[in-house]
This record gives C-alpha cells, structure tokens and sequence, in this order.
C-alpha cells in the first residue's frame, strides 16, 4: 500500500503533514517531507492520497520543494476550519 514514491498525508503526531514515502521495511516506512522529520515511522499514522513522486530521480531537498504547495494549501485549509470554528463558538455567546 506505501510502496516508494507514494505522497501521505502524516496524521499523528506534532510533524503531521504531507510527505513522500522513501523507503519500507517491515512495518515501517521512512517518510519525508517539508514539515515531517525524515524518520521510521508507523503506517497507521499515514493516509495514502492518489499522487506519486519519482524518488530516484530526485533529491531530498527536491522532494521536499515540490511537497510545500500541497502542505501549504492542507494548512490553509486547517487554520479555515479552525477559524469557522472559532466563529461559531463566538456567536453562541
């Protein structure tokens, strides 16, 4: 399912975030990304979405540029929800 390549979106822990899937072994994927530590990682915290990277052809800090748009517009996204949030909860006071 993670095979190399494979763009996730990290949803557990304080680095969640887009990422590129570099490597798997076991039960364990090493993921990078603009926002995720480059480390071993457990793939339950990870939803698979539809886009893949070549990750031979490219280098870290390659992968790392062409994941910040897709990371960027999550976050925009995030801080939307929250401030929707927000402004419900001031206006039931």
């Amino acid at each position: 399912m993670f095979e190399k390549g494979r763009v996730a979106l990290k949803v557990a822990g304080r680095d969640a975030g887009v990422c590129v899937v570099v490597d798997s072994r076991e039960r364990r994927v090493l993921v990078l990304g603009p926002r995720v530590r480059k480390r071993w990682i457990n793939p339950a915290h990870l939803e698979p979405l539809s886009d893949t990277l070549d990750v031979d052809k490219l280098s870290e800090d390659e992968l790392v540029e062409k994941l910040k748009p897709a990371d960027e517009e999550l976050r925009k996204k995030q801080i939307d929800f929250y401030e929707l949030e927000s402004l419900k909860a001031r206006l039931r006071r």
